[in-house]
Order: C-alpha cells, then sequence, then structure tokens
C-alpha cells in the first residue's frame, strides 16, 4: 500500500486543484460584483484555503508506521 499511495496522491492533488481552480474562477466571475477592493480581498483568500485540503492528501501519502504494516 505505501508504493501505491504516492501516485494516488499525486493523482487527488491533481484533481482537487484543477477542480479547486475552476470553482474558485467560477465563483469570482458569477456572484462576486464588479469591484477591484472584493477582487483584492477574494483571490488571496482562494490563493490560500487550498493548501488546507492538499496537507491533507500529502499526509495521506506518508508512509505509514512499519508496525502497523505486520
Amino acid at each position: 500500500m505505501n508504493k501505491s499511495r504516492k501516485p494516488i496522491g499525486l493523482l487527488m492533488i491533481l484533481v482537487f486543484l484543477t477542480v479547486y481552480c475552476f470553482g474558485a474562477m467560477l465563483i469570482a466571475v458569477n456572484f462576486l460584483p464588479e469591484n477591484k477592493w472584493i477582487d483584492l480581498i477574494y483571490y488571496p483568500i482562494a490563493g490560500v484555503l487550498w493548501i488546507f485540503p492538499v496537507m491533507k492528501i500529502v499526509k495521506f501519502m506518508q508512509p505509514g508506521d512499519p508496525e502497523e504494516e505486520i
């Protein structure tokens, strides 16, 4: 299972980031008003929020405890 975690995690990250980027873009285009100040707030927040779910995926990719595999 350890060797298959990294490719699965990589695929999960790529799929998540693709969906997240398109979702953030669609929210910005369809729901945010035309205001540069709102854009100035929204894009940095959207640019940081993806890190938290990806950290969970990266933790999944780390090798487990050797005692658990016995």
